[in-house]
């Protein structure tokens, strides 16, 4: 189990796998939660300003949850996340993308009001298979500190 005390500031860790962007589920996460033509009809995407269908933001950050919550070689005692800022859309992510992503550890504090948890902010960079920077964001989150041993 990897625990706060495993995250020092300036870490890398690249997460396992990667996760291919599709039309269909572009247009499925454009129906129900950003209905915005050139996420949803591939028509009118090809005459807007990106000439395609992309994924939104909201399809992103959920692309981004799912690759870090992926099974590692060991399992990280993450309690909760705190909040998320500067979120930033680089690129578009187009159908047939391939998304990879790593994080970097840019704080770490012990919780002021919680005995035996860590607070790590982390900033997440996803990359494209042309290792282009498409989505980013910092988040803030607690995280066990390593039980004492006997």
């Amino acid at each position: 189990m990897k625990y706060y005390e495993d995250f020092p500031v300036g870490q890398v860790d690249e997460f396992d796998g990667t996760y291919l962007v599709t039309e269909e589920e572009i247009m499925e996460v454009g129906r129900r939660w950003d209905p915005q033509p050139f996420h949803t009809d591939p028509v009118a995407a090809a005459d807007s300003v990106f000439g395609g269908l992309v994924a939104s933001s909201v399809h992103l950050f959920a692309i981004g949850a799912s690759i870090g919550q992926r099974p590692a070689d060991e399992p990280v005692a993450a309690v909760s996340a705190l909040g998320f800022r500067n979120v930033k859309n680089l690129a578009p992510a187009r159908p047939g993308d391939v998304l990879s992503q790593s994080s970097t550890v840019l704080t770490a504090r012990l919780s002021n009001s919680r005995p035996g948890v860590g607070v790590l902010t982390m900033r997440v960079d996803m990359v494209n298979q042309r290792d282009e920077p498409v989505f980013a964001y910092e988040v803030a989150g607690l995280y066990e500190c390593r039980p004492e041993t006997a």
